[in-house]
Formats: C-alpha cells, sequence, structure tokens
C-alpha cells in the first residue's frame, strides 16, 4: 500500500485572531496608447497610494497618503514602509493590472527581492517576497471580495464616482482614483471589524483560507485527521464533482410564466445536516454489496460500484460531467451509494474506502447562518455578503490542490518570464519560470498539507443529490435547466414544490425571478425578459453575429509572464466564437434532452475516471 509524500496528521485549532498591522492600499490610472495592430497598452499616468497602520498598544491608527505619476516614486514609498522583521501587506483591486502598471518585478528585481511564493489563478492573486530589507505580501482584494470596486463601494455606502475618462482632467481624474482606494481601506476596515467583533478567525490570504481559519477556530468539535493512503486519495479524487448544470430543453419557451428559483445556501444547507468524512479506516479491492450496506449504517464510504439505472441521478466523467443512464462504472461518495442502494442501482462494487464520519460542520454553519439572518434583518449588507463568501468557501478548502515549483538555479539579471520546454529525459512538456534572479521548474501537482479530498467530494456530492430530489419533486417535464443551486420550471414545478418556497429557511426554495418567456441556448447561455446569461462574454462585449462576439482581454499575471514584456499591459481585442453544440445529452428534435445511455462491461478498469 503506496502513500504520497505527506506526513499523517490531525488538523490544529486555531487559536489566535491576529490581523496585519501595517497595510497599503494602491490603484493606478492609465493612459492608453492604441498599437498597430488594434491592441491597446496601459502605461500609467497617475495613482493613489495609502498606508494604513491599524491601532495596536500605545500606537494610533496612522493613514498615510500619497500621489505619485511615476513608478519609482510608488515604490520609493512602498519601501519606506518595509521594515525587518514584519511582513507588509499591499492591496489592490485587480493585482494583475496594477502590479504591472507599476512595473513590479522590475523594481523588486533592482531591490534583490527574492520570491518565497507565487499564486495566480482566476482573479485569486498572491504575491510573496522577502529581502533582507523586510517581507512584502502582495493580495488581491478579489481574494475575499469577487467584485468590482464599484460593487464593495455600494455596499458600504461609499459609491465610486462616475467618469467621462475622454474629457475629464487630471485633477478630476486623481480625485476618482483616490476615491477607489477610499473604498479599499474602507472594505478592508469593514472586513476586519466583523472578523474581530464576531470573534471569527484571522485574516488570511484568501477568503477560502480565512473561511478554514474560523472553522479551526471557534467551530472545531471533532478532530479531523489527514491520511496519506495514496489508494484511498485516487478515489477520492475520482468521486470529486463539482455542482450539476444541465440543459434539459434546447430553445425558446413562450406561454409564461417561468420561474428561476434558488436554494437558500445549498451547500451550507447539506453541510449543516450531512455526516461528514473525519479519520481513514481502511481500503480494499472490493467487497459484497451486503457489506457495502452495513458498513453504510455508520461509515462514510467511497466506493467504485458498477451501475445499472434509468434514472439519471449519478455524475460521471466521460470528458465532461453527464449523467447517464445504463450501465457503467462510477466513483460514489456517502449520500450517492446510500440512493444507489435504495433503489438497487448497485450491481457489483469493486476498490472501496471506509472511514469514521461525525457532523463536522453543523455548528459552523448554524452561527454564520444566523448571524446572516441578523446583519440582513439590520440591513448591514457588507457583512451579509462576508457570511455568505464564508459559507460557501469552507469545503473547498479540503479538496485544495498546489502547484509543485523547484527552484533549479540562479539567472541574475535575466527577463521575468514563463516559458513552456520540451524535457528530453520524459519525453514531455515542462513549464519553466524565471523570476526575480531565480529560476523554478513546475515539477507537479500535489495535495495540499490540510487537504482531505474525500470531504470536499461528499459536501458536493449531497448538494447534487439535492438538487436531483428537487427535480424529481418538480416533476418531469416541469424543469428546463438547472445550475449547481437554480433551477428553471413552469407553473406547475413551482406548484410542485411549493412548501420549499420560503426566502429566509435554510435549503429551502427563493423565487429570484419570473418570466413569461425563457430561451435556453446551452450551459450558462440562457436569456429571459429581464437578463441574458453569457459564460464568458463581458457586459461590454460587442455581438458580430449570433454566437459571435468582440470584446477585451484583459490578461492575467500567468498570461502577462507568457508574453514577451512582464512589466507591460496590453488588452487585446478577441473573438469568440460559441459553437453552441450541446455535448451533455441526446437533443431531440422537438428541443428536449434525454441523457446518455451508457453500456460498459463488468471490467473496473475499462474506464478510468
Amino acid at each position: 500500500m503506496s502513500s504520497i509524500d505527506r506526513k499523517p496528521h490531525a488538523l490544529k485549532r486555531e487559536k489566535s485572531l491576529i490581523i496585519p498591522r501595517h497595510i497599503i492600499f494602491f490603484d493606478t490610472e492609465t493612459e492608453q496608447i492604441v498599437q498597430p495592430n488594434g491592441d491597446v497598452k496601459q502605461v500609467l499616468k497617475l495613482g493613489w497610494v495609502c498606508y494604513y497602520r491599524r491601532a495596536y498598544g500605545r500606537n494610533l491608527e496612522k493613514l498615510d497618503w500619497y500621489f505619485f505619476d511615476n513608478a519609482l516614486d510608488f515604490w520609493k514609498f512602498i519601501y519606506k514602509h518595509t521594515e525587518k522583521k514584519r511582513r507588509l501587506w499591499v492591496i489592490s483591486c485587480n493585482m494583475s493590472f496594477d502590479f504591472t502598471i507599476v512595473q513590479g518585478w522590475k523594481y523588486l528585481g533592482q531591490a534583490n527581492f527574492k520570491l518565497k511564493f507565487f499564486h495566480n489563478t482566476g482573479s485569486t492573486c498572491i504575491i510573496s517576497v522577502k529581502s533582507k530589507h523586510g517581507a512584502i505580501i502582495f493580495i488581491d482584494s478579489m481574494n475575499w471580495f469577487r467584485e468590482s470596486v464599484a460593487a464593495s463601494g455600494k455596499r458600504l455606502g461609499i459609491p465610486k464616482l462616475e467618469i467621462d475618462f475622454e474629457n475629464a482632467d487630471d485633477l478630476f481624474l486623481s480625485a476618482y482614483c483616490k476615491r477607489d482606494v477610499e473604498i479599499l481601506v474602507a472594505l478592508f476596515k469593514d472586513f476586519v471589524k466583523f472578523l474581530e467583533a464576531n470573534s471569527i478567525s484571522r485574516v488570511c490570504y484568501t477568503i477560502a483560507s480565512t473561511a478554514m481559519a474560523a472553522y479551526l477556530f471557534g467551530f472545531y468539535d471533532h478532530k479531523i485527521y489527514i491520511h496519506n493512503n495514496e489508494q484511498a486519495i485516487d478515489l477520492e479524487r475520482a468521486s470529486y464533482r463539482g455542482g450539476r448544470v444541465e440543459c434539459f430543453f434546447l430553445g425558446r419557451l413562450e406561454n409564461g410564466p417561468y420561474y428561476v428559483v434558488d436554494v437558500n445556501s445549498l451547500y451550507a444547507t447539506v453541510m449543516h445536516h450531512g455526516n461528514f468524512p473525519c479519520k481513514f479506516s481502511k481500503t480494499r479491492d472490493h467487497c459484497n454489496i451486503d457489506t457495502l450496506r452495513y458498513n453504510l449504517q455508520s461509515k462514510a464510504v467511497i466506493a467504485r460500484v458498477l451501475i445499472e439505472t434509468d434514472e439519471p441521478a449519478y455524475a460521471v466523467k466521460r470528458n465532461r460531467t453527464i449523467f447517464p443512464v445504463g450501465r457503467f462504472w462510477v466513483t460514489l461518495t456517502t449520500p450517492e451509494l446510500v440512493y444507489a442502494l435504495k433503489h438497487d442501482h448497485i450491481c457489483k462494487v469493486g476498490r472501496f474506502v471506509f472511514y469514521e464520519q461525525e457532523k463536522l460542520f453543523t455548528r459552523y454553519v448554524k452561527r454564520m447562518y444566523d448571524l446572516r439572518l441578523e446583519f440582513k434583518s439590520a440591513g448591514v449588507d457588507s457583512y451579509v455578503e462576508i457570511c455568505k463568501l464564508l459559507l460557501n468557501s469552507l469545503y473547498g478548502k479540503f479538496g485544495q490542490k498546489g502547484e509543485v515549483w523547484e527552484k533549479i538555479g540562479d539567472c541574475p539579471g535575466e527577463r521575468d518570464r514563463t516559458e513552456q520546454v520540451y524535457l528530453p529525459d520524459q519525453n514531455c512538456r515542462g513549464m519553466i519560470r524565471y523570476l526575480l534572479g531565480e529560476i523554478f521548474e513546475l515539477t507537479g501537482y500535489e495535495e495540499c498539507f490540510n487537504s482531505f479530498p474525500a470531504i470536499a467530494a461528499t459536501v458536493t456530492a449531497y448538494a447534487r443529490m439535492y438538487l436531483y430530489e428537487l427535480m424529481k419533486t418538480a416533476g418531469s417535464g416541469n424543469y428546463f435547466y438547472c445550475d449547481t443551486d437554480s433551477l428553471i420550471v413552469n407553473e406547475t414545478g413551482l406548484a410542485n414544490l411549493d412548501s420549499l418556497i420560503n426566502n429566509i429557511n435554510l435549503g429551502c426554495l427563493k423565487i429570484e425571478e419570473t418570466t413569461s418567456w425563457v430561451n435556453i441556448r446551452g450551459l450558462k447561455d440562457y436569456e429571459t425578459e429581464n437578463k441574458s446569461v453569457i459564460k464568458g462574454i463581458s457586459k461590454n462585449a460587442v455581438k458580430l453575429d449570433d454566437g459571435s462576439y468582440q470584446q477585451d482581454q484583459w490578461p492575467s499575471l500567468r498570461g502577462i509572464l507568457r508574453g514577451s514584456d512582464s512589466d507591460s499591459y496590453t488588452v487585446k481585442k478577441v473573438t469568440k466564437i460559441l459553437t453552441r453544440k450541446y455535448t451533455k445529452g441526446d437533443v431531440n428534435s422537438d428541443g428536449w434532452i434525454y441523457p446518455f445511455s451508457l453500456y460498459e462491461y463488468d471490467q473496473s478498469a475499462l474506464w478510468q475516471e
């Protein structure tokens, strides 16, 4: 039985509510220079930066504001507030943009800073650097709040200024920029006030890690043991799938009304009610169905099973996640296995893992949801949003994997960049990163130190099964689309769900929208009389023709490092063409969609998820 390179351990309880004391907030405004090919290069025009020292001991709160119109002045201000044996936090909204505009890699390299950690995925950005003069951590405010400065300001009652960029003078542009920084300062203060006043947790680099710290600080009632059994982790990963997103009808539906209904905090609901794995017990290559049924009475289980079903109830990975009928192998977790046994869908059991289980999250969810309702009743919108984020972000930390970058050399003076290279000894492509005078190689991906994928997999499985039960309650032919925690239903479907309609209670349904018609074009691609949803298409995109859009592409730091100049930010025009080919079921000529039928042999090795 093999093991991964991780020491088995129990999660440690958090013991403090430490909040960073030295924080800098900044924002930049740029001049747009149109390139010959139509791309637009963004060049620094001006910016505002604010050093904020939180009050502690005999030290009073301090705010130090500074205007800059060149990158060197910005970095002088940063270094002025950098000291040995203390970490300086630097925060902006859209760090990929602002860090590049002030030529971050260039000036950090010139000051002999070295990279400790770099992560940039989606809107999340963390850059940790250190030198003999001190340590700096650059963090995007969207690590906590995935919203624009305008949205944050609206929640906090500090409206973002409106501006006509074509005609505004530099004086007003400066005031516009400073207001954005004022909103960032207020956003952070508000976040800290919430965490401290309610004894929630310390501030971490992301909302998910803050949620984990909150759980381990005040709600860690049952020990969670992190194991290193490789076979068990492989099964856990195979069972870990996301929310259910499907179309059941394609085309335009008239003669409404139709209703978009959402579950009140779906993931929080299943975390509140469910039992979850907390300690690895054993894994074997196979067992009989009676043994599986007996152990499910008291244990959490993940098992690879041969299913035969006429219900599209189980998420199966076949290039993409589908919900087929027929006979097929699939790796399922406790709630799916319980359903499958109840309906006699299991034909055979392959490799399995047993775990001890507990109600791990009941008290955490109750506290956060009660706080959310309390603040909603009091009209404190900013705290309502924080509670929502803390409820939805915790489970994902248990399913986290990380990139492994190993330093392989030094490269003083080398241009900062990421390169794809050929590795002849492995006969494959690899990734090399040159940053701040050092070379790093991407050697793989591994489980994070505190990851326990079985927990995350069980949460998402409970959520999928909950949504499936709602679909069955609405009734066949009465629901047309689902997305994780929501359904589009007709009047009959809504009537069948009537006993669950409640805007407040955890796990009940709220009516988000009523529309006389709906046009369903694909996954996350539909239109009602009130709104249009198209995943991947920005609100400012220009429609060229049906299914074709032109929009600006704003690169991430990862994307910039793959380019030719890591200290230059260029916005490109890209054309996105939507194929709108549905690949998660069979589309009938009348628009109704039927689940795929799979028929696989008894050999469990036929398809590896």
